[in-house]
């Protein structure tokens, strides 16, 4: 089983080596396409990433989906390699993701009744509240959190998924919105209305805490 990311609150990997990965990548394609072994140091590099991702779409009590999920995902990028095209904007972990995407929408169709996960390492930064000082402290801060879930709960399926890709995921906007079929203007848009929009929301419902 792949092991479990511990990702970063917010924020994609960084993008200054960004080139540099994409060359060394594109290599790799190459290479995996004479010979399906060479496909293992990418396998390494996104692993974890993918079940990470696919840990938020089925569930955390749901492992064993996961890792049945993320070993599809790389059976069916090996089995794709021959139809991958290498193209500027469209990096590898794109390409993956939008495996993993589909993978993991299929798996949901089949689910009754539908799951509507939403993990805590999707919850942006600016809905986390404050540690507690206090037993007092930590009942208010498991109700806020319980909030910010409920807030994530209630967005469409596809602003939600935005959402996980950009937080648990850690892509950059322009590899979300190839994984989505979007550009990456329309992808930095719509996190940023709906970043407003939840920040609104829960600072409101926290002012009509008694």
């Amino acid at each position: 089983m792949p092991r479990e990311r511990n990702p970063r609150a917010i924020g994609p990997a960084d993008v200054s080596s960004s080139d540099t990965r994409d060359d060394d990548e594109a290599a790799l394609i190459q290479a995996a396409r004479r010979d399906p072994a060479a496909f293992g140091p990418l396998y390494a590099r996104y692993v974890d990433r993918i079940y990470t991702y696919l840990r938020t779409r089925t569930g955390p009590a749901r492992a064993d989906d996961a890792a049945d999920l993320t070993q599809q995902v790389f059976v069916r990028a090996l089995d794709a390699l021959p139809r991958y095209e290498l193209r500027a904007g469209v990096s590898v972990a794109a390409w993956l993701f939008r495996i993993a995407r589909n993978a993991a929408t299929d798996w949901q169709r089949r689910q009754r009744p539908a799951l509507r996960i939403v993990p805590w390492e999707a919850v942006p930064e600016e809905l986390h509240p404050p540690a507690p000082e206090t037993a007092d402290g930590d009942m208010l801060r498991r109700d806020e959190i319980a909030q910010a879930h409920r807030l994530l709960a209630a967005l469409d399926a596809q602003t939600r998924e935005v959402l996980i890709l950009r937080f648990t995921a850690q892509l950059t906007l322009a590899e979300i919105g190839a994984v989505i079929g979007v550009s990456e203007d329309a992808a930095r848009k719509r996190i940023t209305r709906t970043l407003h929009a939840l920040k609104e929301r829960y600072h409101a419902g926290a002012d009509d805490t008694p």
